[in-house]
């Protein structure tokens, strides 16, 4: 039950990151990063797999934590330092900058 519930959450995970990339990289050199993207997750398999051989369960499972506990560190640092270019257009923002109110909403009487 629980292998399932990881591989269920990894794939809803994989959707929401193919999407974000597909949003952020631009068409023209989508193949190309996608395909770096693919040869950098997989280039340290064998990395992994030497560790796993050379160290004992416990500290392996402490550098990994502390590995992954750096890269999560790295990456919300990287995603802060870019946060405006997520920031909402400013007509979903500001209803008044979209422009005069269309005939579904003329009718609605506005707060004052």
């Amino acid at each position: 039950m629980t292998i399932a519930v990881l591989m269920a959450g990894e794939g809803a995970l994989t959707v929401v990151l193919r999407t974000l990339r597909a949003r952020l990289i631009p068409a023209a050199v989508f193949g190309t990063t996608t395909s770096a993207m693919v040869t950098l997750s997989v280039l340290p398999m064998p990395v992994a797999g030497a560790l796993a051989a050379a160290l004992p369960a416990d500290a392996l499972l402490l550098t990994c934590a502390v590995l992954q506990g750096a890269a999560m560190t790295l990456a919300s640092r990287g995603l802060w330092h870019h946060r405006t270019s997520y920031a909402p257009s400013p007509t979903a923002a500001d209803p008044a900058a979209a422009g005069p109110p269309t005939s579904a909403t003329a009718d609605t009487p506005r707060a004052a």
